[in-house]
């Protein structure tokens, strides 16, 4: 099978650059893939790169020219596209359309329904933009606190709604779980072309001889991961402050809250920080540890450390909320617990710390879900059978009768 990687890359690489290059490399051992990537940082260096980017956000004829020219080198049987936001914009589904070449489009965040793709402001989850237009979100400025980049994102919402794009383009959309794909459902997007695929990861023990699950687990609870409002670390730590919790707490990771939290931890003996980590350290974190902590406020994509956290066997007390959800068996593979609701975050804390015995098994089970669901071959299986789901229905649409 021949298959283009379609990506806008932003200037600081996130989740979706990981998977794409994931995803690149689970392939091409048996497939032809290209990629086409596209660098915000190439082309949004002046201001009037910025405000000629205004005009063109809910369609640019250029990229939609550049697309049909790599799609015409080769005889792609699919194209699949990561994220075309802000330069190729959607008008890339229709290149691939006129050269009828099938496309796929990983969800990685909610840009199709909400203008900041994450229906999350102002520590609340905003759902105005799903039943409702995105017009509404431009007051606010939900997207980088700007009005103006509000209502560039949400006109191209709304334009592509109007226009009908997504009843038909892509061929196939790809959600991170069955929360996803109900959100986007319910944001007019076909629930019957959207098929459900989680992230995935190389198991760590086979990749690296020099880790290994510890059948031992210390007297620690860890959260990784951006120090922001957003990840519930506040809470977390006004938790560990105010009922001294009798374990210890190491945070890792960076963010806007870093410097007030540590100024606020100051003289806790309980709580350690560990500023950034290298990820064979997180690893063997991960291995030893009660459980990761995981108190977030919004809508999550599928972060990795959830996934890490259950290859190294260590189980997690999650917010019952987005995608964690779905990944997550309460008191069989994990704990979750009401979003900001700490009296419940402490209970689950204090139910694994009087038992050792309920840590090591939700851990061991842990594993086994990630076996089950997370690994590369099993993303790979998946991942093709979406590609022949995408390339018959779109030899149904040019052959609508047969």
């Amino acid at each position: 099978m021949r298959i283009l990687q379609v990506h806008n890359r932003y200037k600081t690489p996130g989740g979706e650059w990981t998977v794409l290059n994931q995803e690149h490399e689970l392939l091409k051992g048996e497939h032809e893939v290209d990629q086409f990537i596209i660098k915000n940082s190439d082309h949004l260096d002046t201001l009037f790169d910025r405000v000629k980017l205004i005009f063109k956000t809910h369609y640019n004829h250029q990229s939609k020219l550049l697309i049909k020219e790599q799609l015409q080198k080769k005889k792609y049987d699919v194209m699949h596209v990561h994220n075309f936001f802000p330069l190729l914009t959607p008008s890339i589904f229709e290149a691939a359309r006129e050269l009828g070449v099938p496309s796929v489009m990983t969800l990685h965040n909610y840009r199709l329904i909400h203008p900041n793709g994450l229906m999350y402001y102002k520590g609340k989850i905003d759902q105005r933009s799903i039943k409702g237009s995105a017009y509404n979100c431009i007051w606010d400025g939900v997207y980088r606190n700007s009005k103006l980049q509000t209502a560039v994102v949400a006109h191209m919402i709304e334009y592509h709604r109007k226009k009908g794009t997504w009843n038909h383009s892509p061929s196939a959309f790809i959600a991170l779980s069955k929360f996803s794909k109900n959100k986007f459902a319910e944001g007019g997007i076909p629930a019957d072309r959207i098929f459900i695929k989680p992230n995935f990861l190389k198991d760590p023990c086979i990749e690296d001889d020099d880790l290994e699950i510890s059948p031992e687990k210390l007297n620690r609870f860890l959260f990784l991961g951006r120090i922001s409002h957003e990840k519930g670390i506040e809470d977390l730590i006004r938790c560990w402050m105010e009922r001294s919790i009798p374990a210890e707490l190491w945070i890792a990771g960076d963010g806007p809250l870093k410097k007030k939290l540590q100024k606020k931890t100051k003289g806790e003996k309980s709580i350690k920080w560990l500023g950034q980590c290298e990820k064979k350290d997180i690893l063997k974190l991960l291995s030893n540890s009660k459980a990761l902590l995981f108190p977030t406020k919004w809508y999550e994509g599928m972060p990795l450390i959830i996934l890490e956290a259950m290859s190294m066997g260590c189980p997690v007390i999650s917010s019952d909320i987005g995608n964690p959800k779905n990944m997550i068996d309460h008191k069989i593979n994990g704990l979750l617990f009401e979003p900001g609701k700490m009296a419940e975050l402490y209970k689950n804390i204090s139910w694994i710390i009087r038992n050792p015995k309920n840590s090591k098994r939700l851990g061991d089970n842990a594993r086994k879900k990630y076996e089950e669901l997370y690994t590369p071959e099993k993303n790979y299986n998946t991942l093709i059978s979406i590609y022949e789901k995408a390339i018959e229905l779109e030899m149904n649409l040019k052959n609508p009768s047969e």
